[in-house]
């Protein structure tokens, strides 16, 4: 079935149509407690998503007063919340990064070790047998966007939630449902039932996890080569599901295709045009596959506070915590979006708990917003809609704030 693109308004779209709105350790390698770098190690495990944003977090968290190294642990969503909260000892080796930012690897002690901080795109209840016990707790960072995408040499622009779920929920293997081009099973490529880009698109589009059929490749990266090897092959008929961070890096072999939700007349790129990166329509809230990383770590019950300073130091910095200054914070904004994630502060909606088929989102508002600045650091260009400062008496007074060099609403 092909998905008919419209220049301009939007159109009503049929039942499946869409219509356009805008590794192993080796031996070689060192031990993560001894990579000859500054720092105290901390430990992440959880999803492969999070690469992007943990490799930016790595150079600036080596130049606080007190480094920290951060050792991460790849192995999905669901399974570094599971190391966390049982908790169990994960024997696989950790990524680090130097300080020029090469990616290595090092190996973890004998017998695995369990992560300071279990790390996930999705909630613990997306996952399957997971609930966070009492004296450890699950901290927001920033927000994560899922998306469906296809060699750039593809013809499609789009899918819908209807045709998601066929392609995922029949794999082409039943030629009663196929969609049109995507009715080759070996180039439909998914993830892993523990992945956190799996569970959350899956429940997006209305595709319980262990239904899912396709290819199942083991990390975002490995998705990301077989959609880029399959350009000189079969563009149309492939298409697979990664997080906006890897899919952004790779504009050039890769296109996000724009989703229209279940029962709506709209398919919405994650930004405002294809070629746009200032996510646009994920903060207003149009775009629905998003949701904040989520951080699960053992906390003082009495404080609700990561128990390990450390450790703290890693979660103050992601969630941008009252604790850390002005300065760090402008650091963070522009470390989350060199990552293609989205601060907090420059979201527009927000919700209680996982995207659904049905989602609804509320406005939000945050504290110290950001929005005009967030633009300017993703794309290069603030908004028309947004003043220039150098002090709050540029923004007119009242409540509103001169921000990052931006006037803000507060």
């Amino acid at each position: 079935m092909k998905h008919p693109i419209l220049s301009g308004a939007c159109a009503a779209g049929v039942a499946l149509a869409t219509s356009l709105c805008a590794s192993e350790a080796t031996a070689a390698n060192p031990q993560c407690s001894a990579t000859g770098l500054t720092g105290t190690p901390v430990y992440l495990a959880g999803s492969s998503a999070a690469k992007p944003i943990l490799k930016q977090l790595s150079a600036v968290l080596a130049k606080v007063a007190n480094p920290v190294r951060i050792i991460y642990q790849s192995v999905s969503s669901c399974t570094g919340l599971m190391d966390i909260t049982v908790p169990q000892a994960d024997p696989t080796a950790g990524i680090y990064w130097d300080d020029n930012g090469n990616e290595l690897t090092c190996d973890v002690a004998s017998g695995g070790v369990v992560p300071d901080i279990g790390i996930s795109d999705v909630y613990a209840s997306t996952c399957d047998n997971v609930t966070i016990p009492v004296g450890q707790a699950n901290f927001q960072g920033p927000v994560q966007i899922m998306t469906f995408v296809v060699p750039s040499l593809s013809k499609e622009n789009t899918i819908s939630a209807e045709a998601a779920r066929i392609v995922y929920g029949f794999g082409a293997t039943d030629s009663g449902k196929v969609v049109s081009p995507w009715n080759t099973n070996g180039l439909i490529f998914q993830r892993p039932t523990t992945s956190g880009t799996r569970r959350m698109i899956g429940k997006a589009i209305g595709l319980d996890v262990g239904k899912w059929k396709g290819t199942e490749l083991n990390g975002s990266g490995d998705v990301l080569t077989a959609v880029q090897g399959a350009s000189a092959t079969n563009p149309d008929a492939a298409i697979g599901i990664l997080a906006a961070d890897l899919a952004d890096t790779s504009r050039t072999t890769v296109k996000i295709l724009a989703f229209q939700p279940q029962d709506q007349s709209c398919a919405y790129y994650p930004d405002s045009t294809s070629q746009s990166l200032d996510k646009a329509n994920v903060r207003s809230g149009v775009y629905p596959i998003w949701g904040p990383v989520h951080l699960v770590t053992k906390v003082d019950i009495a404080t609700g506070q990561p128990s390990d300073p450390n450790v703290k130091t890693v979660i103050d910095y992601l969630t941008m915590s009252s604790t850390i200054n002005a300065d760090a914070k402008k650091n963070m904004i522009d470390t989350v979006v060199a990552a293609h994630t989205i601060p907090w502060c420059a979201m527009n909606v927000t919700r209680n708990g996982e995207v659904s088929v049905n989602d609804q989102t509320t406005a939000y508002s945050d504290l110290e917003p950001c929005g005009c600045y967030y633009e300017f650091k993703a794309t290069g260009a603030a908004s028309s809609s947004c003043k220039t400062c150098a002090a709050d008496i540029d923004c007119g007074g009242g409540t509103n704030k001169c921000r990052y060099g931006y006037c803000e609403a507060r």
